[in-house]
């Protein structure tokens, strides 16, 4: 897990694919994480991937940086479950979020946290493992 909470902590967002009815959404959001690799995003309730989510917590997301050199990949890729951050952990969790986006604190009257608990975790790294092989974390 220590390679997968470096590559998180050198990217900001992440790809989050919900499902509605048998119809993928992909939504670019900002992420935090913690060291359990748990994702958190702050995101309004009318949106369509919140919509998604209060139908069915079931998530994939999609992680990726271009290291610059040709046909080289990394990236992470999960499934997991999300849902509202409740009162009891808020706190500690915005903390989190907060820390690594200070001007979240603008949204506080629209948006909500989500966390999202990975389920799935794929790290793939082609200087690492080669071209195409991922290694299952989790």
């Amino acid at each position: 897990l220590e390679k997968v909470r470096d590559y998180l902590g050198k990217n900001k967002l992440m790809a989050l694919a919900t499902v509605s009815r048998g119809i993928p959404w992909v939504a670019n959001m900002f992420f935090a994480y913690n060291e359990d690799c748990d994702l958190f995003f702050f995101s309004r309730e009318d949106t369509k991937h919140s919509k998604n989510i209060s139908k069915n917590p079931n998530v994939a997301v999609a992680i990726h940086q271009f290291s610059g050199k040709p046909w080289s990949v990394k990236g992470l890729q999960m499934t997991g479950r999300t849902k509202k951050v409740g009162q009891k952990k808020y706190r500690r969790f915005f903390g989190i979020y907060l820390k690594r986006y200070p001007w979240a604190v603008k949204f506080l009257k629209d948006h909500i946290l989500y966390k999202i608990t990975p389920k799935e975790i794929y790290y793939i790294d082609q200087e690492l493992f080669g071209h195409f092989n991922r290694v299952r974390i989790r």
